[in-house]
């Protein structure tokens, strides 16, 4: 903030971030700082809380563990011999007791379980780092997908970052979907005659 001879046109203090960012940067009468803070968060008679600037690491491992969860189901979603569960559901009067298929549901459970909990010390760090109002863990209860969007895009607008989280989740969802669906479709197709006989029966 100076003029076209250089002079300092305003004197130190916070002023609109010139990135555009919803904080304000700190203004040392020379030249812009990296002290940032959200008005919106101040209290009267309180100081500002920093927040982070620009460029604070935000993408750290705990995020990237959320992301990369769900590859453990695909893992053992893909080991499934569907066609042998099919196979037992059909020919069993009673409730099918399948170790593999309990496995996979447990696997299912402590997914869920760990990312709830990497989301809270998630949001924990990025508090600590000085992110103001990051999204807040608790919707991981909701579905994992839930956090890792809405985390990613509140940190981008707060500090930056990538979407590259957005991205891989996405790109797991569908293989996984895709793993799904053509293991169904095999095993339908392979029992397709024992079918038709149970329901005709």
């Amino acid at each position: 903030m100076t003029d076209s001879n250089g002079n300092t046109t305003y004197p130190a203090g916070w002023y609109p971030d010139p990135s555009g960012a919803p904080v304000q940067r700190w203004w040392n009468g020379t030249a812009w700082t990296e002290d940032l803070y959200d008005p919106s968060l101040a209290v009267y008679g309180t100081t500002p809380p920093l927040v982070a600037g620009q460029g604070t690491p935000v993408s750290n491992g705990l995020l990237w563990v959320i992301v990369l969860l769900p590859l453990v189901s695909l893992i053992a979603n893909a080991q499934l011999d569907m066609t042998a569960y099919l196979r037992a559901s059909l020919s069993s009067t009673g409730p099918i007791i399948d170790p593999a298929y309990a496995v996979l549901q447990f696997l299912g459970f402590a997914v869920y379980a760990a990312t709830i909990v990497l989301a809270f010390f998630d949001h924990r760090r990025l508090s600590r780092l000085g992110v103001s109002r990051p999204f807040h863990w608790a919707w991981a209860f909701l579905w994992g997908a839930i956090y890792v969007f809405g985390r990613t895009i509140v940190v981008r607008r707060r500090v930056g970052g990538s979407l590259a989280p957005i991205w891989t989740w996405a790109a797991i969802t569908v293989l996984t979907v895709f793993v799904a669906i053509t293991k169904m479709a095999s095993a339908i197709s392979e029992l397709a005659p024992a079918l038709g006989n149970a329901i005709a029966s």
